[in-house]
């Protein structure tokens, strides 16, 4: 498992590009603490469980298109802000921020922005 910031965002897009549903599983079940949460504009997820279900829906709903992690912006104490594209980093369909919010060497809430 990912030992920093950077390399938990790394793994969170790792796992939302991964069309696997059972690695994609395999992979937020190592990286998200039991009772993590996500806060998306467009949805809600808490609990680890809710979050394996919400990140495959999701998806199915982006069919190929990557989720692409444009750069880690800052990352100090157990928190790390990052910059994302969907789509082309060239032609973005749509781009934005999130933070991620660690604990014990896991996320424990993800926050989404369009931007």
């Amino acid at each position: 498992m990912s030992t920093t910031a950077s390399e938990l965002v790394q793994d969170y897009f790792e796992a939302w590009n991964t069309f696997d549903a059972e690695q994609r599983r395999k992979t937020l079940e190592a990286i998200f603490t039991e009772d993590a949460d996500i806060v998306d504009p467009d949805w809600t997820a808490d609990g680890r469980e809710a979050i394996v279900d919400a990140v495959g829906q999701a998806r199915e709903k982006l069919g190929d298109l990557a989720l692409g992690l444009t750069q880690v912006i800052s990352a100090h104490h157990d928190v790390a802000l990052y910059a994302w594209y969907l789509g082309k980093e060239t032609e973005p369909v749509a781009a934005g921020y999130g933070v991620l919010t660690f604990e014990k060497g896991r996320i424990s809430q993800a926050r989404n922005f369009f931007g």
